[in-house]
């Protein structure tokens, strides 16, 4: 008999990701830190993100079930925040600001010269898996404008399209 297609969670664990049981140690005592399980889909999300890369369905199957709340409302959360990531994403995510303040200070320049530089579009991934780009709402960096995140990492302001290449280069 033929094995059948392993799942994604399976695939997952095989590579080393957490699997959701080896998970839920650590998500209980986060859980307990909230009034009802439903207040910490925040701080749940982030860390099985953080464990196995990225929120896959089964993973927004699993949260849903363990918090006792719709499906929808988790991937309703995970739409909304660019911090969460709901497919493979490279090993460092680089957010550009792609709001007013940052727009009129040259962000469309940074965002081309990254695409120019390391053939990809933005919100694609680098086919080394280095980097994914995406254009981001509001980093909160106005005062830097424009300016670019690395998520878990770096932030960095006052771009040209030069010193943004050259920050993520620097990061190898």
């Amino acid at each position: 008999a033929t094995r059948p297609e392993p799942t994604a969670e399976e695939t997952l664990a095989a590579d080393g990701k957490a699997t959701f049981d080896s998970l839920r140690p650590h998500l209980d005592s986060l859980v307990a830190r909230y009034p009802a399980p439903a207040a910490a889909l925040l701080p749940v999300l982030w860390h099985v993100q953080r464990s196995r890369g990225w929120l896959t369905p089964t993973s927004i199957h699993e949260i849903a079930g363990y918090l006792g709340v719709p499906q929808a409302q988790v991937e309703g959360v995970i739409t909304f925040y660019t911090m969460f990531q709901d497919r493979p994403t490279g090993r460092d995510v680089a957010m550009v600001c792609k709001t007013l303040t940052c727009r009129l200070r040259g962000a469309q320049d940074v965002m081309d010269a990254l695409e120019d530089h390391f053939h990809v579009p933005m919100g694609g991934t680098t086919e080394d898996g280095r980097f994914t780009f995406e254009a981001a709402e509001c980093l909160g960096l106005c005062d830097m404008a424009p300016c670019m995140l690395v998520v878990d990492a770096d932030r960095y302001g006052d771009l040209t399209p030069e010193s943004a290449v050259k920050h993520l280069e620097d990061r190898s």
